[in-house]
């Protein structure tokens, strides 16, 4: 009686360990459909072993506790197959029919077989030859067992391949979870098969269970730490032909087959206490074969012995170049190319840390866009960092050994620059290699080879942007011919207003006839521009530059909003040099700048104008309390058709960006959401310009007929040519 109460007692350990577990995730992360999932089928576990330890302490209810154990059992497979479904992305997830519909199946004949257990059609007493008496199975008793035995095949392959498919840092996150889940569902095979081929219920079958579970959950919880309890997706699609091609079936099949020969075994030698034992540590040394195999660690410690006894080099570079190359095949966005290189990064290299830092356009700061374990907001690098100095200046490696520098204090201990196109877009950081080794030649070798082929995948994936934004603009300019058709006659309706006040304009019944056509052509005209959501512009050549006074410019665009009492202006500075530039253009660019700043305050707030010399360029600062601009916005703030502002035509900020780079400046914008932005202009001083006065000639931006209009558009004439007319005076109510 002494050792049954044992066992009993470990049942009853496992069933609150698997409970607590089940509840925390509930509480914790309800709204999750791969955590509740995992709840679930923990809440099954519960049930099975608390069932099990019931039943060894009440024997009179035994059978009752045995049924009420196989019908928690029978969920478990349907259960499993939803866990692995939850791993997959979402939108992978809701496409993947096949595998939903197979965890469906699988749940209904599970139910199905729940019916037949309860009624008692599975299991019954049996006397045995010592005149014992022990749970046995009926002659249908073997359908629920050989359920169980292909439902946990099928999830044990689903989760195989999610573990398979999943790359660096989701795999690092996910596999002691997907092990554990994928050990328990071992165990359930193994347990089915023992029970087909000895259809007697023993007690032992409680303990080692509960010491076989008991372990799996340890490496389950484990997992579920290392997420933070976070959805952790995996894009994979779980195909038919990939579940049923799974390495799983193999194992499995050989399992059943040493199974077999096993039990005969048994049956010969009656040894099953030890048996029983033998197989927890035949598991024990199975899942940590599984972990060991997918330790970066191991795998590590396994290339290096392999290096310093069997090559001349460190890297078998054929082989390395082959998963190079594969490694980045269909990745077509950068989005998808540092993916896929970081996951690169992570099998060739074993360090302590590793991440990807990228140029943002906007601020022209590095940012840390991806890392192999940290998810923290990383600081970000001026172009004055004395290792982005470096890495600007030289196409080598850099090792960090200042212990000041924030990059060290981040673990890294070496960057390797990333340049696209002949400039410096991103850089890699590696934290010190593990077992205390260096960055050999081999390994500055691979890595320039690596970010070599990064750098011209950058290139082409820039190009494949620019041709798309080339696409939209032509495909928008055809579109502008109707466009300016119909804001030619809303126009030519304006000039008729006014060509008749000289006239009329004394009439009450005048002036508001006057009011209504100008109020509904201005909503006419509101309303045709807002269906254009990209402008067509082609560079033409029209001025010469002239020298520019930027103060001056300044005061006539903020002269209108002097009168308004909560807009707080304020202007520093004031005096600086003129530029050689196209009076016009520099006026659009600061107007443009000017005018979002005032909107992004709204009626209240904070708008400041600095104004000085730096470096032989006038600089011009201007920076609101608005609302600011998102992060994500801010890395393709400069491209056509992106705009921070609702309804905004994503025009005013790129046209900006070419006039001040065509005059040989720069622009910078920095912003944090909730405080506000800053924006930063750059020109150069006129001094050294006098000389190339005759052959400069900038790019004027404005709206270009399409090649299937007859005539130009009333809005192309060019500086001292009239304006086409437009109608003859009419008076206003006889239009």
């Amino acid at each position: 009686m002494m050792i049954p109460t044992w066992f009993s007692i470990a049942a009853f350990l496992v069933a609150a360990m698997a409970g607590v577990m089940a509840c925390t995730l509930l509480v914790i992360r309800p709204g999750s459909s791969l955590h509740r999932s995992i709840a679930l089928l923990l809440g099954t576990i519960a049930l099975a072993h608390l069932a099990n330890a019931a039943g060894l302490f009440v024997e009179s209810h035994a059978l009752g506790w045995r049924v009420a154990a196989m019908v928690a059992e029978l969920v478990e497979p349907a259960a499993l197959l939803y866990v692995g479904l939850g791993f997959l992305n979402p939108v992978q997830r809701s496409s993947n029919r096949s595998a939903l519909w197979r965890a469906r199946i699988v749940g209904c004949l599970g139910l199905l077989l729940t019916g037949f257990v309860v009624i008692g059609q599975i299991f019954e007493w049996k006397v045995l030859e010592d005149a014992g008496t022990a749970i046995a199975l009926t002659v249908l008793g073997r359908m629920p067992y050989v359920f169980i035995v292909i439902g946990m095949v099928l999830a044990l392959a689903q989760l195989e391949l999610v573990l398979r498919a999943s790359q660096e840092p989701v795999r690092h996150k996910l596999k002691f979870m997907v092990i554990g889940l994928g050990g328990l569902a071992g165990y359930q095979i193994y347990q089915a098969s023992q029970m087909l081929l000895l259809p007697v219920w023993q007690e032992n079958q409680v303990l080692i269970g509960s010491i076989v579970t008991a372990m799996a959950l340890c490496l389950t919880a484990y997992g579920l730490g290392r997420t933070h309890l976070r959805d952790v997706f995996v894009n994979a699609y779980v195909s038919q032909q990939a579940l049923f091609g799974s390495v799983t079936f193999i194992v499995i099949g050989l399992y059943l087959l040493a199974v077999g020969v096993i039990g005969e075994w048994l049956r010969r030698t009656n040894q099953p206490l030890g048996l029983g034992l033998s197989v927890v540590v035949v598991f024990g040394a199975l899942v940590g074969l599984v972990v060991l195999a997918f330790s970066k660690t191991v795998r590590a410690d396994v290339r290096r012995f392999l290096t310093r006894n069997f090559y001349r080099s460190k890297h078998d570079y054929r082989a390395q170049w082959l998963q190079v190359t594969e490694a980045f095949e269909q990745a077509a966005s950068k989005e998808a190319i540092m993916d896929r290189l970081l996951d690169l990064l992570i099998k060739t290299f074993p360090t302590t840390s590793m991440s990807i830092w990228s140029c943002r356009e906007s601020d022209r700061q590095f940012y840390r866009i991806r890392s192999m374990t940290s998810e923290k907001e990383s600081f970000p690098l001026e172009l004055s960092h004395p290792v982005i100095a470096r890495l600007l200046k030289e196409d080598e490696p850099v090792v960090i050994t200042d212990s000041s520098d924030p990059l060290m204090a981040s673990g890294t201990a070496l960057c390797f620059p990333i340049r696209a196109q002949g400039q410096l877009t991103a850089f890699i950081a590696l934290g010190r290699p593990l077992h205390g080794e260096t960055y050999g030649t081999d390994d500055c070798d691979l890595l320039r080879g690596i970010s070599h082929h990064v750098g011209a995948l950058l290139s082409h994936a820039k190009l494949a942007e620019d041709r798309q934004a080339s696409a939209q603009l032509e495909a928008l300019h055809r579109f502008s011919v109707f466009c300016l058709h119909d804001l030619k006659n809303l126009a030519a309706r304006l000039s008729l207003v006014a060509q008749n006040a000289e006239r009329h304009g004394r009439d009450p019944a005048f002036q508001e006839s006057a009011m209504r056509t100008v109020t509904d052509t201005a909503a006419k005209m509101t309303s045709l521009m807002s269906k254009l959501s990209l402008a067509s512009v082609k560079p033409v050549l029209t001025e010469a530059p002239e020298l520019v006074d930027i103060p001056a410019l300044i005061d006539g665009i903020i002269a209108p909003m002097r009168g308004e009492e909560r807009v707080r202006l304020q202007i520093t500075g004031g005096i600086a040099q003129p530029v050689l530039a196209v009076k016009d253009q520099v006026h659009q660019v600061l107007l443009n700048v000017i005018l979002n700043a005032k909107q992004a305050i709204g009626l209240e707030g904070d708008l400041s104008i600095r104004i000085g010399e730096s470096g032989g360029s006038v600089v011009v600062t201007v920076e609101d309390t608005g609302c600011g601009i998102p992060s994500s916005i801010l890395e393709s703030l400069f491209r056509p058709s992106q705009s921070s502002r609702p309804g905004g035509l994503g025009i005013g900020l790129y046209q900006c960006k070419q006039i001040v780079e065509a005059h040989g400046g720069t622009i910078e914008i920095r912003s944090k959401q909730g405080q506000g932005t800053q924006v930063r202009i750059e020109l150069p001083l006129s001094e050294g310009l006098r000389s190339k006065s005759q052959t400069l000639q900038l790019s004027a931006f404005s709206l270009q007929p399409s090649a299937f209009s007859p005539q130009p558009s009333a809005f192309s004439f060019r500086r001292g040519q009239a304006p086409p007319q437009t109608a003859e005076p009419v008076p206003l109510e006889q239009r």
